[in-house]
């Protein structure tokens, strides 16, 4: 009898750690307005044991191609321009745990192998509820900025949104100083049978850049960007009094630091 309570129990914890699980998330990016005014994308968190596979503005999350120009408020007053925009394959964020690393199809559509990603959260004895869920807080600071997610044990996987992963337990909800970037938890499939969901992620002609080089080309397109709207301004007889040149969190979720 005690051999069989032993292996009835045994059974249940594979079931248990077999499971797959899918999170559906909003996510609202407003870099440079201060507060969580931006568009609501829908995104989704698919994982299981070992692996977890974020997608978000995948057209059909939305429900279709989106692609318009969008003026939102800014918490300071005034408007901000955005392009509203989804594609068909969306942006893709594999992490695997036995390897520690993470494979993303990431801005500017590269294929990016990311082995860098410790974050050094600190963890607090504030909790809420999110759902049905009791959740703990947490912060980190993350590539220029700094966040605040709240994780819950009971589902004890170190799984979250985009690129936001280390903790004792799944990540509900997740934002940064402003709410500038924000991921809030709509609702959760666990267990769920849409195992065909968590693919990993396969670079065309297995071509993947590292971290350091993904970094490089996104500061030099902030860089030329920059460079850009600039001459189109002196060029019409306005100047910039702002210097936000090297303020990489008005425009991109990675605020890498720039050399002056």
């Amino acid at each position: 009898m005690k051999h069989l309570f032993s292996l009835i129990i045994l059974l249940l914890f594979k079931n248990l750690s077999a499971q797959t699980g899918v999170v559906n998330y909003g996510e609202i990016q407003s870099m440079g307005m201060g507060a969580p005014t931006g568009q609501d994308y829908n995104a989704i968190l698919v994982f299981d044991k070992n692996n977890s596979l974020y997608i978000t503005r995948k057209d059909s999350l939305e429900g279709g191609h989106l692609r318009e120009q969008k003026r939102f408020q800014k918490a300071e007053g005034g408007t901000s321009s955005i392009t509203v925009v989804t594609n068909p394959e969306g942006f893709l964020y594999y992490k695997d745990l036995k390897s520690q690393t993470l494979y993303s199809r990431d801005l500017g559509f590269d294929y990016v192998k990311d082995s860098t990603m410790t974050i050094q959260w600190q963890l607090t004895n504030e909790s809420k509820k999110i759902g049905t869920y009791t959740v703990q807080k947490a912060t980190a600071p993350f590539r220029g900025r700094n966040y605040t997610a709240w994780f819950t044990t009971q589902i004890p996987l170190p799984f979250g949104p985009w690129k936001l992963s280390g903790l004792p337990g799944l990540i509900l909800e997740a934002y940064d100083t402003h709410k500038e970037i924000y991921w809030y938890f709509k609702n959760i499939e666990y267990p769920t049978d849409k195992e065909y969901l968590l693919k990993a992620i396969e670079a065309p002609n297995n071509k993947w850049m590292s971290f350091a080089e993904y970094k490089k080309a996104r500061i030099e397109g902030y860089l030329n960007a920059q460079m850009g709207g600039r001459m189109v301004a002196e060029s019409a007889g306005f100047s910039n009094t702002e210097n936000n040149q090297y303020d990489m969190s008005r425009s991109y979720i990675e605020a890498f630091e720039i050399e002056q």
